[in-house]
């Protein structure tokens, strides 16, 4: 702890970075996902599944590596730039003026929306989207002639993004987007209820101008150390949700060849269903060895692992591993808060409190609702162009919900640690993002 400092300035200094992608480690990244996409697990044996794993999980830490090597520049950038605003007394302009450099996010964002125009051109596709729900939409495209050209432009965005997570990059036993495609036609939906709301550029343009334009800052040398701290700020951010990206390209390779490994396993009588080899660690696959030679007595002891921590998973279901009440008292800054976080979007908004959990309750929230969640993803982000704000228990300025807010314009209070608990749906609330504090509106 105490040589940190040091370390990070090393890294500072030596990792920019806009120049992350011609780190040598990204080129041998993109060779191991090209070379794991063409195996196929089905001719493969025990041993080769094993070790497709191991070299899936290998490639993943060059992605680690690069995030721990780059990240602090942009870190350090976005702390020296919330300094300045500090002693400038434009301290509320830290989100917006973080907005700016182009990711794979956005990218994935703007595909979704070429979907959704699709959908809204063609009155009998969108009538389909409308009525049916995601499972039998994608059987209709799947097999309905009349949306060939669809089908076309959903494989198109599938090849593209369809590694994304549905949940969490951290857990591979849930599927992706390309696994999921109802996932991607329910988010197709939301956005083909109404056109897209404006982004947040013109905030940031404005906030950028209100900088610059300071009498502090209006010296032409001053100015352009101000546009290289704001770009390396920037670029830092879009390194963080680019490396997330690319993070995610291993997990189509992980969980073919683990399923593949657990339909063994259900031939060999260890596994009722392939799925439940996500229950078995690493390690204890690999040491088992072939399934189909076996002792007996190895096989009931899989076997009784498995039921064991189905059980134990069963159990802590809906339990977070850490509870946000440790970091974070109830009552909030001010005595009028519910509660309270980092500011990580500006502005003002009042609505009904919308709490969503998970994918599957995405329906439920309303235009006008002020989003509160746990978490977000990318399969998130349709949700903001319906939201009047967005409040999260977890995350930072930095964070994927924090950069779209700024995006599309809300209000965003991050770290709340107990939001999703203190908040009940339909209650009226009001989110600053200026300061970080929800408050109780009137009814």
């Amino acid at each position: 702890m105490l040589t940190a400092p040091i370390r990070v300035v090393r890294l500072v200094r030596r990792y920019d970075p806009a120049t992350w992608t011609a780190d040598p480690r990204y080129a041998r990244f993109q060779q191991a996902v090209r070379e794991l996409a063409g195996l196929d697990p089905a001719a493969s044996s025990w041993r080769q599944l094993m070790h497709t794993v191991r070299r899936a999980l290998a490639a993943t830490d060059l992605i680690t590596d690069l995030r721990v090597d780059y990240l602090p520049g942009g870190a350090v950038a976005l702390l020296r730039l919330r300094v300045v605003l500090a002693l400038l007394g434009l301290r509320g302009l830290t989100g917006l003026l973080a907005v700016g450099a182009r990711t794979r996010t956005e990218d994935a964002n703007r595909a979704l929306e070429d979907l959704a125009a699709s959908v809204r051109a063609d009155p009998a596709l969108r009538s389909a989207v409308e009525e049916l729900d995601g499972a039998t939409l994608a059987a209709r495209i799947e097999g309905d002639a009349r949306f060939a050209a669809f089908r076309e432009q959903l494989r198109g965005f599938l090849t593209e993004y369809g590694h994304r997570e549905t949940v969490s990059p951290l857990l591979i036993s849930v599927p992706t987007w390309s696994e999921a495609p109802a996932t991607v036609l329910a988010l197709v939906a939301v956005l083909v209820e109404e056109p897209p709301r404006p982004a947040g550029a013109d905030r940031a343009a404005d906030a950028e101008r209100r900088l610059l334009g300071h009498r502090l800052v209006r010296p032409a040398p001053v100015r352009d150390r101000m546009r290289r701290l704001l770009d390396t700020a920037r670029t830092g951010m879009a390194v963080r949700e680019d490396t997330h990206f690319d993070l995610t390209r291993v997990l189509p390779v992980l969980r073919r060849t683990l399923r593949e490994a657990g339909r063994q396993l259900v031939g060999a009588g260890v596994l009722r269903e392939p799925d439940e080899v996500y229950h078995l660690r690493l390690e204890e696959l690999e040491a088992a060895g072939e399934p189909d030679r076996l002792p007996p007595e190895e096989v009931d002891r899989l076997r009784a692992l498995v039921r064991q921590r189905a059980a134990r998973r069963a159990e802590l279901a809906g339990v977070p591993m850490i509870s946000g009440a440790a970091f974070r008292p109830a009552s909030g800054r001010g005595s009028d808060a519910l509660v309270s976080g980092v500011a990580a979007s500006g502005g003002r908004a009042t609505g009904p409190a919308r709490v969503i959990r998970e994918p599957a309750e995405f329906g439920a929230l309303r235009s006008g609702d002020v989003l509160v969640c746990p978490y977000t993803n990318p399969a998130w982000t349709p949700l903001f162009q319906r939201a009047a704000a967005v409040v999260v228990d977890s995350g930072g300025l930095g964070s994927h919900a924090a950069i779209v807010a700024r995006e599309y314009g809300i209000p965003a209070v991050m770290a709340t640690g107990t939001g999703t608990g203190m908040l009940v749906d339909g209650q009226r609330v009001i989110v600053d993002g200026d300061i970080g504090r929800v408050t109780a509106a009137a009814p």
